[in-house]
């Protein structure tokens, strides 16, 4: 932060620009594009943007405000005219930029101003050494002087070199084109980590098997620059998995917060979508927003998941399902954390469940598996083991199922054992893939249904 807004204030001096607004041969400030794009991902930023600057008489071009921790080797500049690339023979910078260490290193040997430390007036002198917070500097009057920059207490020094003297400490960015005859926009981009985003779901219990779905994002700007007039986007479903999202064209009934998902699009494997065109980041700044809002028809079921084979003797099993909750998706939907919100019987709401979504195309069945169950128990029993042939393995289930609510519920249980062959005689229950049960229960009751399941050996 500190570093930042000194380069600003510094550069504010150099960067001078022309009545028509363009800046000086040889000189750009990333604060003053023609356009500016800003993609978004869940950890960093892709700055891209154009501006008209051009190199000086010797093909150098300066620049100066990029933020203070942009990444190094993402660095890109050229001027493209048509078919036509320009690109800089060498990009030079001095590590770290312009921060304090750098700036006073490039003070030593110059005249500097002593202040504070209980100096009733101000000390003129030389700065004869400096590294790492601590300077000695020799003054007019004959004594020298210790400056510890670590002491809150102790001397500063004020810089008395003339303008020019300091801009090359300013331009620690420099391109160099050579001699080129570059035409064109300049194009320049750059990561930073100081931008980025974070998206979760809210899904609120509206009734019985309905709710409502809504995606928010929390957009992070922790750098000093504002973008005020920039394309923003949001990346999806690429690089990370980052939330975000996609509205089809078949879904015209769905409801878009902000128009959020009239801009959004497929590029490649990813999902883009852009923010309305008023949105603006400002600097050292959160904001929170609603990508999409869509009512949903819910379907809540009990999940459980077992392995026959692994379960040895005539074992009795106590076991609770996971309430999990089904739902068409109303539209491509981004990996993200749900969070589950009821009512209570005050009229607020309580979160009541936590889960994770995983990448869902629109149309297809999306599955949040919550918590274990509270009033919904199983009870399993191996009956009898029977050895069929030498491949085959015959095992015989009993299965109590207990409702302690008053709805009704419908109960998955799902055989995951990888030498499963085939399920069958099955009853109260009903089979709806080879290795999957249903069971419905009504409510305060408890249901009993037996099943056999064949196994490799």
């Amino acid at each position: 932060m500190f570093k930042h807004s000194l380069l600003v204030l510094l550069v504010s001096g150099f960067l001078v620009t022309r009545a028509s607004g363009e800046t000086l041969p040889g000189r750009l400030n990333v604060a003053q594009p023609q356009s500016t794009v800003v993609t978004l991902y869940s950890d960093k930023a892709l700055i891209s943007q154009t501006f008209n600057a051009r190199p000086d008489g010797q093909g150098r071009l300066a620049i100066a405000g990029l933020p203070i921790n942009w990444l190094d080797g993402s660095l890109n500049l050229e001027y493209i005219d048509a078919e036509t690339v320009y690109r800089p023979a060498d990009v030079f910078w001095y590590q770290g930029g312009l921060d304090r260490d750098n700036y006073y290193r490039n003070l030593v040997g110059k005249n500097v101003e002593l202040i504070g430390g209980g100096l009733n007036v101000a000390i003129q002198g030389k700065l004869v050494s400096y590294q790492q917070g601590i300077g000695l500097v020799e003054g007019n009057n004959g004594r020298q002087y210790f400056i510890d920059y670590h002491d809150p207490q102790g001397l500063r020094i004020l810089s008395r070199a003339v303008t020019e003297g300091l801009g090359e400490n300013l331009k620690y960015v420099q391109a160099d084109f050579g001699r080129q005859p570059v035409s064109g926009p300049l194009k320049l981009s750059y990561i930073t980590p100081q931008l980025s985003y974070d998206s979760h779901y809210r899904l609120t219990l509206l009734s019985h098997n309905q709710g409502r779905l809504a995606l928010k994002t929390l957009i992070t700007n922790s750098s000093s620059v504002s973008y005020e007039q920039a394309t923003i986007r949001l990346v999806a479903g690429g690089e990370g998995s980052v939330p975000g999202f996609y509205r089809k064209s078949r879904m015209p009934e769905a409801s878009i917060m902000a128009d959020a998902g009239d801009y959004a699009e497929r590029v490649g494997e990813v999902l883009l979508t852009t923010l309305p065109k008023d949105t603006v980041l400002p600097a050292n700044s959160r904001q929170l927003m609603d990508l999409f809002s869509e009512a949903l028809h819910l379907e809540k079921l009990y999940t459980l998941d077992v392995y026959g084979r692994s379960t040895g003797g005539r074992t009795f099993m106590a076991e609770r399902p996971r309430l999990t909750w089904k739902f068409v998706a109303p539209l491509d939907l981004p990996p993200a954390q749900v969070r589950m919100y009821e009512s209570d019987p005050d009229g607020g709401y309580i979160i009541s469940g936590h889960s994770w979504l995983s990448k869902t195309t629109a149309g297809d069945n999306a599955w949040l598996t919550m918590g274990e169950a509270l009033a919904v128990r199983v009870e399993r029993n191996r009956l009898d083991v029977e050895q069929k042939s030498v491949k085959e393995l015959l095992v015989k289930w009993q299965a109590t199922v207990s409702n302690d609510q008053k709805d009704s519920i419908s109960l998955l249980i799902r055989e995951r054992d990888p030498n499963l062959i085939k399920i069958d005689s099955v009853k109260g229950a009903t089979l709806e893939k080879p290795d999957l049960l249903r069971v419905e229960v009504a409510g305060d009751t408890s249901k009993t249904i037996h099943f056999t399941a064949k196994y490799r050996h």
